[in-house]
């Protein structure tokens, strides 16, 4: 894939609906052979439409209300990443005057993997489903969360399957409310 230089942003209006995209955005969707994600087809369209899983909806319901609630704006780390590659990103979430939510995913780096993930989204939790958690991007197919290269058993020569179901791990929720200002134990 080639680098995007600089970064993929949209903003969201009082009603969670992409009211605007950024210029990297149509760019990134076609690289990832997601043509149907581009700008034309995501605007006026409620986010939470595009994000996988309850508790991740649910924590970005939650990062949506901190930053509407007076947080002036939230960093948080997080991956994107690709079948051969794994992508570090930061993403910055801030209310602007007009009401508008921005948020702004900056590349950090890349990192090739020596074998392909391929990741596909369950309906629903089934036997052979483990949880990927949506920010780093971890598997927990047991009791540890665990790149998925790493889980013993999973690997094929060349390639490696997960069908998932999304969540956040415990490690990601507390950066998160350690980001968001909320006191943690």
């Amino acid at each position: 894939m080639k680098a995007i230089s600089g970064c993929v942003d949209f903003r969201l209006d009082k009603q969670d609906k992409i009211v605007a995209v950024g210029s990297e955005w149509d760019f990134f969707a076609l690289e990832n052979d997601a043509p149907e994600l581009i700008g034309s087809k995501v605007i006026d369209r409620p986010l939470l439409e595009f994000v996988s899983g309850k508790v991740t909806q649910q924590f970005v319901q939650a990062l949506l209300q901190v930053v509407r609630n007076g947080k002036q704006s939230i960093e948080l780390e997080y991956r994107c990443d690709s079948p051969t590659e794994r992508r570090f990103m930061q993403m910055r979430v801030s209310l602007e005057e007009s009401g508008l939510v921005h948020f702004v995913n900056t590349f950090l780096h890349t990192e090739s993997r020596k074998n392909k993930i391929l990741i596909s989204r369950a309906t629903q939790r089934g036997k052979n489903t483990t949880v990927r958690c949506s920010m780093c991007n971890l598997v927990k197919p047991l009791k540890d969360w665990v790149e998925p290269e790493q889980f013993e058993g999973s690997n094929t020569p060349k390639i490696t399957e997960w069908l998932v179901i999304y969540g956040i791990c415990d490690v990601c929720e507390t950066n998160f409310l350690r980001a968001s200002g909320v006191a943690t134990t």
